[in-house]
C-alpha cells in the first residue's frame, strides 16, 4: 500500500482491522478510497474554521477528484496544524500524495474512487447546510435514506464494484452483480443508520437531528427546539427496525461472496452493527440520549472470531 497502512491504522481502528485482510487487490483502491474520504470528513469537521471556508476546502477537492484542478489549493500543513488528531494531522498533511496515488490508479479504479467519493461529497455538503433552518433537516424518509445513502450505501456500491473489478469471478458470480450492488449499498446505509441512532446525545448536543421531521411531529414535536426522548422513542424505534431490516438482507449479501477474506471484511462490520442494535433496542431513546452507548472491545475480537469462522 505505498507506506500508507500506517496512516490507515492512525485514523481508523475497526475499519483498519477488517482493510488489512483484503486481497491484495482490493485493498489498495479499497484503503485509497478510506484514506480520500477521511480525509474529505475531516476538512468538512474541520475546527475553528467557518462555513464558507470549509465548504470552499470541499469544493476545492471535488475539482481535484473530478480532474479541473490539478492539485489542491493552500496549504495542507497549515491546517494539519489545527487539528488535535496526530492521524488527522498525518493525513491531511499528506493529501498531495494521497492526490498522486490517486491520479496513478488503473483508470477503470480511478472512475470507481471519482464515483463514490463526489457522491460522499454531495452529502457531506448537505451536512454542512441542511441544518441553517433548524435542528430537524430531513423532511421525510426519502431525504434521512439519501442522506445515508450519499456517505455510505455508495461506499458499499463501490465495495462491490471494486471486488468485481479486480477480483472478477473470484470475488461472485457476476450474474448476482445487480441484487449485489444493491444489497451492498443496503448494508452501507444501515452502518451509517445505526451510527445516528447511536450518536443522538452528541447531535442533539450540537442541536442536530438527523430523525425525519414528519415522524417526530407525528410524535407529537412542535418543530420548537429539539423534541423530548419521549417523542423520540417511537421514531428511533422505527428506525432501528429499518436498520435491522438492513443488516438481515445484507446476511444474503455475505452469503454470496466466494474470496473468504472479503467474506471476512464484510461480515465484521455487519456483525458489528448487528451487536450494537441490540444495545441501542435494550437501553431505547431515552437512555441513548444520556449516555454513550457501545460495545466492548472483547465484543469487537469475538465479531472478528465470529467473521472468521462462518
Amino acid at each position: 500500500m505505498d507506506g500508507r497502512e500506517g496512516l490507515l491504522r492512525s485514523v481508523s481502528r475497526s475499519f483498519y482491522l477488517s482493510l488489512r485482510f483484503l486481497p491484495s487487490p482490493m485493498r489498495g483502491p479499497v484503503s485509497l478510497g478510506y484514506l480520500l474520504a477521511r480525509f474529505s470528513d475531516t476538512l468538512a469537521d474541520a475546527p475553528g474554521l467557518p462555513e464558507d471556508e470549509r465548504l470552499g476546502l470541499l469544493d476545492d477537492f471535488r475539482l481535484v477528484i473530478s480532474g479541473e484542478r490539478d492539485r489542491l489549493l493552500g496549504d495542507p500543513a497549515s491546517l494539519a496544524g489545527r487539528l488535535a488528531h496526530p492521524g488527522e494531522q498525518a493525513l491531511v498533511s499528506r493529501a498531495d500524495e494521497l492526490v498522486a496515488a490517486y491520479r496513478a490508479q488503473d483508470p477503470v479504479l480511478r472512475e470507481l474512487l471519482a464515483e463514490v467519493l463526489q457522491t460522499i461529497l454531495e452529502g457531506q455538503v448537505w451536512d454542512l447546510t441542511a441544518f441553517a433552518s433548524g435542528p430537524a433537516a430531513c423532511a421525510g424518509t426519502g431525504d434521512l435514506l439519501l442522506y445515508t445513502h450519499r456517505v455510505a450505501g455508495c461506499v458499499g456500491e463501490f465495495w462491490t464494484k471494486t471486488a468485481f473489478a479486480t477480483l472478477e469471478e473470484g470475488f461472485a458470480d457476476p450474474d448476482k452483480f445487480s441484487s449485489m450492488l444493491a444489497r451492498g449499498a443496503r448494508l452501507g446505509q444501515a452502518l451509517q443508520l445505526v451510527n445516528i441512532l447511536r450518536d443522538l446525545r452528541e447531535d442533539f448536543a450540537r442541536g442536530r437531528c438527523y430523525l425525519p421531521v414528519d415522524e417526530l411531529r407525528a410524535a407529537g414535536w412542535d418543530g420548537a427546539g429539539l423534541p423530548s426522548s419521549a417523542m423520540v422513542e417511537p421514531v428511533f424505534q422505527r428506525w432501528l427496525w429499518l436498520c435491522r431490516d438492513f443488516l438481515e438482507k445484507a446476511e444474503t449479501y455475505t452469503k454470496a461472496v466466494r474470496e473468504p477474506r472479503v467474506r471476512f471484511c464484510t461480515r465484521l462490520p455487519m456483525r458489528l452493527a448487528e451487536k450494537t442494535t441490540r444495545l441501542l433496542d435494550e437501553a431505547g431513546a431515552e437512555r441513548v440520549l444520556r449516555e454513550r452507548i457501545k460495545i466492548p472491545r472483547s465484543a469487537v475480537w469475538r465479531s472478528a472470531l465470529w467473521s472468521a469462522l462462518c
